[in-house]
């Protein structure tokens, strides 16, 4: 493949036969596919997804490679596609979302004219008719080169999804980024420790990704989330351990703040959602979690079981929980989900943003 690529896209791929072609076919812009990349990582899929990623790549030769690989879960193939990638960006693509074609032909054409370490493009939510049913847009006012420093501090970054992301390559090889392998739910890790590597920002004002929602058996679904409790104990309990390791460097500076925006509610989350679910698995599972992350970071241990934090009308919720790890599942989850239904109630309250996160729980 040409080494002038102005952008690789790493399509992480596991049994997708049903929504791989959309996907690939969504990425044959008209103009400038010369300087596109695309890295198809077969994640050891045992349907076609790897037979239809290869007529891509004998159709396409100079843009499409495949990588088949063995299973080894989501961060294994955006680390492989790292290494082996040639372009000056990188953007992950998920196998069953796609581009909006016409805008991400001038995506690319935009990332030939900037020298941001950072490109944010809106992106939009579809259903599995990819009929669009939303737009989350990243306006930071204005056009132009923005400062890290600046932007990181608005909710609009704070609340930043990683289908709106593509970084300078060179900046992640230096930083050594690693994501975690052998587990889902690492997405939040895409958008974590690289933003320490990022000075300036740079926004394409159209909607490049189509983020499909309402598929059965997505890692979002709170059933398949469930059976994969432990994948997200340990993404929270990694970039816990990766915040701990940059915070002197970072001490009071604007991505520490950005940073400990995100980490925060991720961590809460690992807890509400545990013990939602409460029972004997969990338990267990949690009071794992708990004990390593007192280990990694005793400032966040006692943040998240503060009234600061995750207060149920004054009562420390998850610092009860730590003195009552034995006690009967049923009247932990019913304590559970009337602190959920107080944060949902309070959420409804308030005025709607554009940009707001909903509740994944």
């Amino acid at each position: 493949m040409n080494t002038d690529k102005i952008i690789t896209i790493v399509v992480p791929t596991y049994n997708m036969e049903q929504y791989l072609n959309v996907c690939l076919e969504s990425l044959l812009i008209k103009k400038g596919l010369d300087k596109l990349e695309v890295l198809v990582i077969n994640d050891g899929s045992t349907d076609r997804s790897s037979a239809i990623a290869h007529e891509y790549e004998k159709a396409y030769p100079g843009t499409f490679k495949v990588i088949d690989k063995e299973n080894g879960n989501y961060g294994s193939c955006v680390n492989k596609g790292l290494s082996v990638a040639t372009g000056k960006y990188i953007k992950v693509l998920d196998a069953d979302d796609s581009m909006e074609t016409e805008h991400f032909e001038r995506f690319v054409s935009f990332l030939s004219k900037t020298d941001a370490d950072l490109v944010l493009s809106d992106f939009a939510v579809v259903d599995t008719d990819r009929v669009v049913r939303k737009v989350i847009r990243y306006n930071l006012g204005g056009a132009g080169l923005f400062n890290m420093d600046e932007v990181c501090r608005t909710d609009t970054f704070k609340n930043m999804q990683m289908h709106a992301v593509a970084y300078r390559r060179e900046n992640l090889l230096k930083l050594g980024y690693q994501q975690t392998e052998g587990i889902s739910y690492t997405d939040q890790e895409w958008i974590f420790m690289p933003m320490i590597t990022v000075k300036t920002v740079a926004r394409f004002g159209e909607y490049v990704y189509k983020y499909m929602v309402g598929r059965a058996g997505q890692t979002v679904d709170p059933a398949v989330k469930l059976k994969s409790i432990w994948h997200t104990l340990r993404c929270a309990a990694d970039m816990v351990a990766g915040y701990e390791c940059h915070k002197e460097e970072l001490a009071d500076t604007p991505v520490q703040e950005y940073l400990y925006a995100r980490l925060i509610p991720m961590v809460k989350e690992v807890y509400v959602f545990s013990l939602t679910h409460y029972g004997e698995q969990t338990r267990t599972l949690l009071t794992e979690f708990d004990d390593e992350l007192k280990r990694l970071s005793t400032d966040i241990y006692h943040l998240i079981g503060s009234r600061e934090v995750s207060s149920f009308m004054g009562f420390e919720y998850i610092n009860y929980w730590r003195r009552h790890k034995t006690a009967n599942p049923f009247v932990i989850r019913i304590l559970s989900k009337a602190y959920l239904a107080m944060i949902k109630m309070k959420q409804a309250g308030r005025k709607e943003d554009e940009m707001a996160v909903p509740v994944s729980f």
